[in-house]
Parts: C-alpha cells; structure tokens; sequence
C-alpha cells in the first residue's frame, strides 16, 4: 500500500512538474521587455502583428534604443506598404550609395514626399533620427491645411516650455502634428517637446501606429496615386454617393447625431443654441469616409413645448445649421437638419395597455436629453461633402 501510495505521489510531481516546464515555455506574442501595462505597448504589438516591427534574436524589443535615418525610413516604406512599388524617380543623395542597405527604401520615400535629405543635399542615413524629423516625416505623410506660425504658436506655446528648442522650419507643421494629437511623449516627460533628441523604438512605434490612423483619412497627394481610396469603417449612410472629389448625401437621409447639452424641456426656449457631433465615423457603402466621428454642428431649438397636466406632453424639436471647424468657429458649410424629442412611455405599471393610457391619459410629463444622447436627425438639404479635405482639420 505504502509502494502504491508512492508511486501515486510520483506521478503526480511528475505532472505538475511537466505542465509548470510548459508554463514557462509555452510561446507568448510579448517581447521579453515590453509586457503589458508598458506605456507603448498596445502600438508595438499592433505594429508587431502587422509585420511593420520586429524585435531581435534574444526576443527583446529594446524600446529605448535609437533609429537611425536608415532603419526609420525603412520602418515608413514599410508602414505605408511601399516597399513593393517599382514606379519611382531616384533622388541622388551626396551621402548615399547605391550599395547601402536602405538606398531603395530611402529613394521610395523620397519620391512619395515623405522624407527629404538636407539643403547640401545629403541624407545622413546613419545619423540618428531626431523627433522633430519624426514629426516632420509623419505630417509630410498628410495633405493638410496649413497654419500659420502665430497660430502654431499659440497651440504649442500653452503646452511645451522648451518650445524654443524647435526650429523655426518647423514650427507650423509641429502646431498641426499638436492639433491631430501627433505628437508622442512619453511618461514622464508631459510638457517637453524635445525636438532634438533622437526618438528611440517606442516612441517610433506610437508615431507610427497614429500615422497610419491619420493617413486613411488623407494621404498626401504623392500616396493617392499608390494607396487604395481611403476606407474605414463606421455608420454606413446607404444614400450617400460619389461624384468624382464630391459626396451628396441626399435629403431625408437619417442621420444619428449627439446633442451635447443637457436640456430640460421646462426651461429649453426656441431659439436656444446647442451642438450636436457625430458619435461615429459617417461613411459610403464602401466605407468612404464621409464625415469623421467627432465633427461638431451648430444648431437651435425651433420648437420648445411644456408638458401640461392632462392636454400634453413636452416636446423639442432641434435643428441643426452649420459645420463646425475643431476650433469651434463656423465653416459656413451648411449641414441643416431636424430631430424631434419626445417624452418616452413611464413605466409606472407592469401592463403594457395601462402604461399606455396613463402616458396618454395624464400627460404633462417634461424630460431632459442628457449630455450626448443620440437623436435621429433627418436631413431637410442635400449636403455636398469635398472628400479631398481633411475633415479632422476644417
């Protein structure tokens, strides 16, 4: 017995010891030095899975080394999906041999505009890369609307303190990099630019996932004629469709809106302003985008109506008038459309019918809309949307 009981015990160490050797070696998607919970680590797995970053033989991600020219530009090929094209023209660098490692990488980004040698004419690919070269390659990537320097100022100014660091060439796109919050910095260092120090692999790695974000949205003329049309999903407006750089989207289309104050039907009075704002991206049945999650729109209460005791209920009718710009100033575009609010059925019973006649039968009931509530708003004009702006940046 004592044998057997022995030989149970022995089997089972023997078990415990085998799942735990498991355990340790089972395989894991994580780099040995960027486990979950570390500041940059949703954007170097996503970047990981995507095959545009890869870590070295010791399976390590090293976050914190440097790039240089080279390796970064090989990084932006790579991320764009640019590697494979063959329709280029060769920019001839001073520094740059034919026999470098990185010299096809660096002549496709440099005819798509994405990255630039210096006024000598070089390239430095082995010198490390700074972050405002980052920021510059990131915004070059975009086909914006440019800002100007007193305006970039005042949008970097309240934020960084070592702003004079920045080189006056790069102050305008920087200001644009801050409003698309392009701008990566890690923690502990909130309220510092640090133009000039050389970025390392995870801040590269946050850059580069905002990046592509950013360029399916619009990318710079030179990438139009190699990427797809911009595609992203969202709420798809089975009405909307192309005519050529234009999107129509007819009127009665049924638009989901949020109406951003909390307004009590008591006290709302016609004429009353309010924003509404797309709680999701708008977008073509082929997922166009149409119009971004966030844009804002002015409007005012066309009709505010009290709930009296036993003759009727309160009601709200809201309109909208005009696009706004992410300043909250008026773009002039008009975007007018209409939504009623009504009180719901109050459940002050469990039968349906009674609940019902009550509602009706007594009335009076005022309600509020709470910060955000979605209200179907329907098109009164049929909008017509430019897709060659940058709706993120109206």
């Amino acid at each position: 017995m004592k044998m057997m009981f022995k030989k149970v015990l022995c089997l089972i160490a023997i078990f415990f010891a085998f799942c735990v050797n498991q355990a340790i070696s089972a395989p894991s998607d994580d780099f040995l030095d960027t486990h979950q919970g570390y500041w940059s680590y949703d954007a170097i797995m996503a970047l990981k899975k995507m095959g545009i970053l890869v870590g070295y033989p010791d399976g390590t991600f090293k976050p914190d080394e440097k790039v240089t020219r080279a390796e970064f530009t090989a990084m932006i090929t790579k991320a764009l999906g640019l590697r494979d094209t063959d329709n280029f023209t060769v920019t001839i660098y001073n520094d740059l041999s034919p026999k470098h490692w990185a010299y096809r990488d660096i002549q496709i980004a440099s005819h798509f505009d994405v990255m630039y040698g210096t006024p000598e004419g070089n390239y430095m690919p082995n010198g490390q890369v700074k972050r405002v070269e980052v920021i510059m390659t990131i915004m070059s990537a975009l086909n914006l609307n440019e800002l100007t320097a007193q305006q970039a100022y005042e949008i970097l100014n309240p934020v960084y303190s070592d702003l004079n660091q920045l080189p006056k060439w790069a102050l305008t796109r920087t200001g644009k990099a801050q409003q698309l919050n392009a701008i990566v910095v890690r923690p502990g260092e909130e309220g510092l630019l640090m133009p000039n120090r050389p970025a390392t692999r995870g801040e590269l790695a946050v850059w580069l996932h905002r990046m592509l974000e950013l360029v399916k949205i619009h990318p710079n003329k030179q990438l139009q004629t190699v990427m797809p049309q911009r595609k992203i999903d969202g709420y798809i407006v089975e009405s909307a469709y192309l005519d050529g750089d234009m999107a129509i989207i007819p009127a009665g289309t049924v638009l989901p809106l949020g109406v951003m104050e909390c307004i009590w039907s008591k006290e709302a009075k016609v004429g009353d302003e309010f924003i509404a704002r797309t709680l999701v991206n708008f977008v073509t049945k082929d997922k166009v985008l149409l119009i971004p999650i966030g844009k804002e729109i002015k409007g005012t209460i066309q009709k505010a109506k009290k709930g009296t005791t036993m003759f009727k209920n309160a009601q709200m009718v809201f309109q909208t008038q005009t696009l706004l710009d992410k300043e909250g100033s008026d773009t002039g575009i008009e975007f007018i459309t209409v939504a009623n609010a009504e009180p719901q059925v109050a459940e002050f019973t469990h039968n349906p019918i009674l609940q019902k006649i009550g509602f009706r039968g007594f009335k009076g009931h005022n309600f509020y809309t709470h910060k955000s509530q979605q209200l179907d708003f329907v098109l009164l004009e049929p909008v017509r949307l430019n897709i060659k702006e940058n709706w993120l940046n109206q």
